[in-house]
């Protein structure tokens, strides 16, 4: 079972303490069902952190934009096939911040910036 490990400003962060624990077993990935190409497939933390469905992750590649979205909004995953077919109907709630691909990227061009 994942277990708090920060909580800032009232967000809990989330780490994987079981890796056995896979919430897409026994079920079709959101990347499948989504038809994504192994290029986002690989950089998305959904595919690095499977212990919680995509709804639950911040900064997936879905929840991007070209308008410099932070991967926060989870709007989109209301209407979301993945979520309907697998949310039961639960508030959607981030579970996992700062390992979203935002991050990844906000990290490179700090990097290329030095």
């Amino acid at each position: 079972m994942p277990k708090v490990v920060e909580v800032t400003n009232g967000v809990q962060t989330i780490e994987k303490t079981d890796k056995r624990s896979n919430f897409w077993t026994d079920k079709s990935p959101c990347w499948d069902l989504c038809n994504c190409p192994d290029v986002i497939k690989n950089e998305c933390p959904v595919t690095q952190y499977q212990f919680l469905p995509c709804w639950e992750i911040e900064g997936t590649y879905c929840k991007l934009d070209d308008m410099g979205s932070s991967g926060k909004d989870t709007t989109m995953c209301q209407t979301c096939r993945v979520y309907k077919k697998y949310g039961n109907g639960e508030p959607v709630r981030l579970k996992l911040f700062g390992k979203g691909m935002d991050t990844h990227l906000k990290e490179m061009e700090q990097a290329e910036a030095k």
